[in-house]
C-alpha cells in the first residue's frame, strides 16, 4: 500500500480535532505521522504509526522502505519546515492552507510572499479550505493547477440535528466557540450581548476557548458589568461542545479580519453549529459566505458591527417562528458539501492525483 507521510511540527491541539481525522480515516492509503517530538501516552490524538523524524538515521532508507508518494504538511508553517527534505529526497509536498496560510490581506501578503517563495515552485499540491483560501493563493502567484479546495469535513453522529426552541422562561443561552485571538470577534460579541442584555436579563453568553486575549476579555466583561451574565468556559473537547450545542439557544461567532491580517477560512464551530441546528449570528467574513446565506441558513452581518450583531439576536429572539426553516436548510448544507465521510473520500481522490503524477514522471525518467 502507497504511504502518505503527514508531518506536523507540534502536537495536535485540542481544537484540532479535524486534522486528526483527516489522517486516521483514510483507507485508501497507509498513514504515517512524523514530527519533531515523541508522542506522549497522554495525548488526546494519539498515533498508531508515529515517528520523530530526528530520531531516524537515514530518511532515504525510511522514506523507500515505508513507501512514501508525498509528505502532506496541514499548515503553511509546518510545510516551510518540511520542505527541505521533501526537496532533498524528491518527495512530493502536500500542503494544507488554512487561515492565515492563506491571507492575501494587504497586512500580511508581502510577507506571506516572501515566506512562500520555494514552496510555491516546489510544493506539488496546495489544499486551501475554502474559495476565500483558494483565491487567496492565486494573488500570491500559486499556480491555478495545483490548487484544490478541499472542505473541511464535520461528523454528523458527533453533531446530530435537534430541533432547537426559544425558552419560555428561564435562561436564554447565547453560545461562542473560538481560541480567544483577536480575529473571533469576542470583544464585538461581548459589546453586542450587553446591549441585548439590557432588553433580555435572562440571557446569558458562554464562550468556549482558550487563548491570549482571556485578560483583556475578563476586564471586559467586568467593565461593562457582565459578570453573572458573561461566562468564560475555557477549551472543551469536541463531544462536550456538541452537549453545550444542544442546550444552546442562539450561536454567534463574530469573525473579523485581524490587525495582522490573519483571517479565518470557515470556522469548524459554524459547521458544527449549523450541522446540530442551532441558530447563528455570524459574519461576512473570509470563506463564511460560502456555507451561509443571510436570513436563508443564518444570520450574517458585516465584521466589527455591534448593533448589526445585536440587531441578529433581536431577530431570532423576536421571530422564533423562522428557527425551523433556517437550521433545517443549514443542516442540509452540511450533508450535502460538508459531510465528514465524503470530504475523507475526496482527500483519497486528491493523493490519487498525486500517486499519478509521481507514476507519470517515474515513466517519463525511464524514457529518457
Amino acid at each position: 500500500m502507497k504511504t502518505i507521510a503527514v508531518y506536523i511540527k507540534e502536537k495536535i491541539k485540542n481544537h484540532q480535532r479535524f486534522i486528526y481525522n483527516q489522517i486516521v480515516h483514510i483507507k485508501r492509503f497507509r498513514m504515517i505521522v512524523l514530527g519533531p517530538f515523541d508522542q506522549t501516552k497522554d495525548t488526546q490524538y494519539p498515533f498508531k504509526n508515529f515517528y520523530n523524524i530526528d530520531k531516524i538515521d537515514d530518511l532515504q532508507k525510511f522514506f523507500h522502505e515505508m513507501n512514501v508518494i508525498a509528505i502532506h504538511a496541514h499548515h503553511g508553517a509546518h510545510a516551510v519546515e518540511i520542505l527541505p527534505v521533501a526537496e532533498k529526497y524528491k518527495i512530493p509536498l502536500i500542503v494544507s492552507i488554512r487561515g492565515r496560510d492563506g491571507s492575501a490581506e494587504p497586512e500580511i501578503i508581502e510577507q506571506s510572499m516572501k515566506r512562500y517563495v520555494s514552496l510555491k515552485e516546489y510544493g506539488a499540491m496546495f489544499i486551501p479550505v475554502c474559495e476565500y483560501l483558494a483565491d487567496g493563493l492565486k494573488r500570491m502567484g500559486f499556480p491555478e493547477e495545483k490548487i484544490h479546495v478541499l472542505y473541511g469535513g464535520i461528523e454528523l453522529d458527533l453533531f446530530p440535528f435537534i430541533e432547537h426552541t426559544l425558552p419560555k422562561k428561564g435562561e436564554i443561552r447565547i453560545l461562542s466557540v473560538g481560541r480567544l485571538v483577536e480575529k473571533k470577534g469576542h470583544e464585538a460579541l461581548i459589546h453586542a450581548f450587553n446591549l441585548i442584555h439590557f432588553l433580555y436579563p435572562n440571557a446569558r453568553l458562554h464562550i468556549i476557548g482558550e487563548g491570549q486575549n482571556k485578560q483583556k476579555l475578563a476586564a471586559l466583561i467586568d467593565q461593562l458589568m457582565l459578570n453573572d451574565a458573561v461566562i468564560l468556559r475555557g477549551a472543551l473537547t469536541s463531544p462536550q461542545i456538541a452537549e453545550e450545542l444542544k442546550k444552546a439557544h442562539i450561536f454567534c461567532l463574530a469573525s473579523q479580519k485581524a490587525s495582522s491580517g490573519d483571517v479565518e477560512g470557515i470556522p469548524n464551530a459554524i459547521k458544527e453549529a449549523m450541522s446540530i441546528g442551532i441558530p447563528i449570528v455570524t459574519t461576512l467574513h473570509a470563506g463564511i459566505p460560502e456555507i451561509m446565506k443571510h436570513l436563508e441558513t443564518g444570520y450574517l452581518t458585516t465584521e466589527k458591527d455591534v448593533l448589526a450583531l445585536a440587531r441578529g439576536f433581536l431577530y431570532y429572539i423576536e421571530n422564533p417562528g423562522v428557527w425551523r426553516s433556517i437550521t433545517r436548510k443549514a443542516r442540509a448544507v452540511i450533508e450535502e458539501k460538508f459531510d465528514f465521510k465524503k470530504q475523507i473520500k475526496e482527500q483519497e481522490r486528491l493523493y490519487s492525483l498525486i500517486q499519478s503524477m509521481k507514476t507519470d514522471s517515474r515513466s517519463s525518467e525511464r524514457l529518457e
